[in-house]
């Protein structure tokens, strides 16, 4: 079993508190550091616009400023993970807002992004299809809309347009008739909405979640420097359920972790899938993306202990 060196850990800290966007800078000092959640909370407001809903290139990979359900999903996630005040209160009470004034009724649920996105820089897989009405990212239901129920459910008391339990009810006969999984984002968000159900209904889902994270996993480490689902892509701490992934493989997925830490020590870690989408205004995305990246490996690597600090 390894674990990050102290060394390399503070060498790796440094660099992203120094090259990663403020955010990610603050969330490190939050996670690792007793930091305050109050600059999470400021920086994460810079993201919000006057609707309630995220934009301004939360989501790196779009630089769209205006709002959109899919960068709204990644602010309330953020929040959903500090503690709660008052000020999160009302960030989460606004976005919760967004989403009943965005909610499709004939999609039982959101689009990821408007045919706007198309005016601002952007990566292909966000290019809106004029056609289709749609970006290729919402032809899996489940994302980002399985992740947005899961803090409509939590946070229901903010909500009072949208009948939150019809809408459980559809997402579970959704994953229930589901032969071929084919994304793991989708997984992740209906792995967002389990955690927070009540036991009875969770039942409803573990079988069909494992059914899909077996489809879609990647165990072979040779294949893990590609952009491939890992194990702990869904099991990201030792408490979390594990959905049938198999242990050895999480084990063997935190190793790999330290060893690409340790392996580049001279910077942020870098997307795996590549630079050759980011050119032109899109270029900061590539950047923003290593701090992220980073800092969630970071997390997960602490999540197991395997830090030495």
């Amino acid at each position: 079993m390894l674990k990050l060196s102290n060394e390399c850990f503070n060498k790796v800290s440094y660099l992203l508190k120094n090259e990663a966007r403020d955010l990610e800078k603050y969330l490190y000092e939050y996670h690792f550091q007793g930091g305050s959640s109050k600059n999470i909370i400021k920086e994460l407001k810079k993201y919000q616009n006057d609707d309630g809903g995220f934009g301004k290139a939360l989501e790196s990979d779009f630089r769209q400023p205006d709002s959109s359900p899919m960068a709204t999903s990644i602010g309330i996630r953020i929040l959903s993970e500090i503690e709660e005040t008052e000020d999160t209160k009302n960030i989460i009470k606004s976005a919760c807002k967004y989403f009943e004034l965005t909610f499709n009724e004939k999609r039982s649920g959101w689009y990821a992004l408007n045919k706007e996105v198309n005016k601002y820089p952007h990566a292909p897989w966000w290019h809106y299809d004029v056609e289709k009405g749609m970006t290729v990212i919402d032809k899996n239901w489940g994302n980002p809309s399985a992740e947005i129920l899961a803090y409509l459910y939590k946070y229901r008391n903010y909500t009072n347009l949208l009948d939150i339990n019809y809408l459980i009810e559809y997402a579970i006969k959704y994953i229930e008739d589901k032969k071929v999984f084919e994304s793991d984002n989708e997984l992740f968000c209906y792995i967002k909405l389990f955690e927070i159900l009540p036991e009875d209904i969770k039942s409803q889902l573990k079988n069909r979640i494992s059914c899909g994270i077996s489809q879609v996993i990647e165990y072979n480490r040779e294949n893990w420097k590609d952009y491939v689902p890992l194990p702990l892509d869904f099991v990201s701490s030792p408490e979390k359920e594990k959905f049938g992934v198999i242990n050895s493989k999480i084990n063997e997925n935190l190793d790999y972790y330290v060893e690409l830490i340790e392996g580049n020590e001279g910077s942020l870690i870098n997307p795996p899938w590549g630079d050759s989408y980011y050119q032109g205004s899109l270029k900061p995305a590539y950047n923003e993306w290593k701090g992220v990246l980073t800092l969630k490996i970071l997390k997960r690597l602490d999540n197991y202990n395997r830090i030495e600090r």
